[in-house]
C-alpha cells in the first residue's frame, strides 16, 4: 500500500509482535506505538489477526526475496541452492524477530483464518523453492518425476525449519558455513542418487 500511517502500523505489529505473544497484542497496543489513533489502525486493518497476515506478508517476503535475489533459471541447482543458502543463512542473523513471529502464529492454528492464511502463505513459499528445482528438470539437469520433487522440497524445507528453530532458542550459535555446505552436499548426494 505505502502509505506512511500503514507503514507506521505494519512496523509497529512487527516490533510489538517480536516481543509479545499475539493474544496480548491489543489493537491499543499496536496504534499507540505507532503514534496513531487506534481507529486509524481501523482504516488499514479490520482486525488484528489481518495485521498479523499483513505481518508475515510483507516482511515473509522482503526476506524471501532477498534469499531468492541471486537464484536464476540460467544457473544449475546446486549454485541456486549456494546463493539461497547463503542468503538464508544472513537472514537467520539478521531476521530472528520475523522468525519468531512466524512460530508464534503457529499457536494461534486452531483459529479459523488464521490457519488456512499461514497454509496458503507457506505453500506459496514452498512452491517458490519448488520452482528452482523445476528449472533443472526442465533444462534436464536432473530427472525427477513430481513426488520426488516434493519430496526434495520438504525435505529442503524442513532443514531450514531446524535452522530458524536453533537460531530463535539460540542453540549451538552462530550457524557455521561448514553446516550449510555439508547441508548443501547431502541435498546433492540424495539427488543424485535419484537420479541412478
Amino acid at each position: 500500500m505505502g502509505k506512511p500511517k500503514y507503514d507506521q502500523i505494519l512496523v509497529a505489529a512487527y516490533h510489538l509482535l517480536a516481543t509479545v505473544n499475539y493474544q496480548n497484542m491489543t489493537t491499543a497496543r499496536i496504534a499507540e506505538a505507532a503514534g496513531v489513533a487506534e481507529g486509524t489502525l481501523y482504516r488499514y486493518f479490520k482486525n488484528k489477526r489481518q495485521l498479523l497476515f499483513e505481518v508475515l506478508k510483507h516482511f515473509g517476503d522482503q526476506i524471501m526475496e532477498k534469499i531468492f535475489q541471486k537464484v536464476s533459471p540460467q544457473q544449475s541447482y546446486m549454485q541456486n541452492l549456494h546463493h539461497f543458502a547463503d542468503a538464508f543463512q544472513d537472514s537467520l542473523q539478521r531476521d530472528i524477530p520475523f522468525y519468531r513471529i512466524m512460530y508464534k502464529a503457529f499457536s494461534e492454528l486452531d483459529d479459523p483464518e488464521i490457519f488456512p492464511a499461514l497454509r496458503d502463505y507457506f505453500i506459496a513459499q514452498l512452491d517458490k523453492i519448488r520452482e528452482v528445482f523445476e528449472w533443472s528438470v526442465q533444462r534436464g539437469e536432473i530427472t525427477v518425476d513430481s513426488a520426488d520433487l516434493d519430496l526434495i522440497v520438504q525435505h529442503l524445507w524442513g532443514i531450514a525449519d531446524g535452522f530458524m528453530k536453533r537460531t530463535i532458542l539460540q542453540i549451538n550459535l552462530p550457524i557455521q558455513q561448514r553446516e550449510i555446505e555439508f547441508t548443501l552436499s547431502l541435498m546433492q548426494a540424495a539427488i543424485n542418487k535419484e537420479l541412478q
